[in-house]
């Protein structure tokens, strides 16, 4: 009843070409397979470009080098398919709506999760640049849904807080039929556990492997599953938890290696953290130099790249080399399979650099 909203109209489009270029250099420290570690001085340059004020971007999908797509507050969705010189915006639905997360197959497709109760939280989908917009999924009114990850093949997966003692985890084979699944969870969820919409980091589909960051509960736990795999498998995890704390952003390098981040969302100066689970264990990386939980966390070969609202960092794998990138409120990154790393956020804040 609701596929009428798909047909809304599109905004008109905007360009602006105001750039701002800033210059700064930093070290990375690599692992060799000796385990020795090497140096070596990197400059960059971080070009900062125009979109619109009024929103704030909270999700980037980069699906090639170019082509960026962005989701944010009042309902708006941003595309640009020469790296953020100009710009196009679109309103899937209405101006209410907060758009949390998106994913992008291409230039062409891609889906966007808006976010709330009553309704709100929704999967939209667009086949034509963000032309027009097809409504594929609305929740339940009780349902607050988090984030969203889609694999190349359309298969979809969406994360939901927990309601009724059951996981709310909702599924597409293909982008247009959904169901919730929460039966594919060898456990259940514990009280009041669910998921941070903050960058739609909160589940990945990367290197064939589903994983899913929780928090709000006694225990900041991963749930993980392969691509062929029939149930996602619950692990604890030693992220700070309880009420507006545990893991914000996760990555999967395979089913047994991953990266999570997150922290304590209810108090800014809190200290940020990042861990990496590999060989049954998880290790501490050293803190980026930010304040807070950390909202987004990418992975670019042998760089990690973390941002929230205090700034964004980047570093090796091993955390030991941190430097900070900018100080303003960055809620998404995303770093394309090219070398080139975007950040979005508040008051609509873009940036672009390249990895030498």
């Amino acid at each position: 009843m609701y596929s009428g909203e798909g047909n809304n109209k599109v905004i008109a489009t905007l360009f602006f070409r105001c750039v701002a270029v800033v210059k700064f250099s930093f070290y990375l420290f690599l692992v060799s397979s000796t385990g020795i570690y090497s140096s070596q001085l990197l400059a960059a340059e971080l070009s900062v470009k125009a979109t619109q004020s009024e929103v704030s971007w909270i999700s980037i999908s980069a699906p090639s080098r170019d082509t960026i797509w962005l989701a944010g507050s009042q309902g708006t969705i941003g595309r640009s398919t020469d790296g953020g010189e100009t710009w196009s915006f679109s309103k899937p639905g209405s101006n209410e709506l907060e758009f949390r997360d998106i994913e992008a197959l291409d230039d062409q497709r891609a889906f966007a999760l808006s976010v709330g109760e009553g309704g709100n939280s929704r999967v939209y989908y667009t086949s034509n640049a963000g032309r027009s917009w097809q409504l594929r999924y609305r929740a339940d009114s009780n349902l607050f849904m988090n984030c969203l990850a889609v694999a190349p093949s359309g298969e979809a997966l969406a994360f939901a807080d927990s309601y009724n003692e059951r996981w709310q985890l909702i599924r597409s084979a293909d982008g247009r039929n959904w169901l919730n699944i929460s039966n594919v969870v060898d456990s259940g969820p514990l009280s009041g556990e669910g998921g941070f919409s903050a960058s739609g980091n909160c589940i990945q589909y990367k290197n064939d492997v589903w994983a899913i960051g929780t928090g709000n509960a006694v225990t900041a736990r991963v749930l993980i599953k392969p691509k062929f795999g029939i149930r996602f498998k619950v692990m604890n995890t030693p992220m700070l938890a309880g009420p507006m704390r545990g893991i914000t952003a996760i990555w999967p390098r395979a089913e047994n290696d991953f990266f999570i981040a997150g922290g304590d969302l209810s108090e800014a100066q809190s200290q940020p953290q990042v861990m990496h689970f590999n060989a049954g264990e998880f290790t501490t990386l050293p803190t980026p130099p930010l304040q807070g939980a950390i909202y987004s966390l990418s992975l670019n070969g042998e760089q990690l790249l973390v941002s929230n609202p205090s700034g964004a960092a980047i570093g090796s794998l091993t955390g030991e080399n941190w430097q900070k990138l900018t100080s303003e409120n960055v809620w998404a990154t995303q770093c394309t399979e090219h070398q080139r790393c975007y950040l979005a956020g508040k008051n609509g804040y873009f940036a672009s650099f390249e990895l030498p």
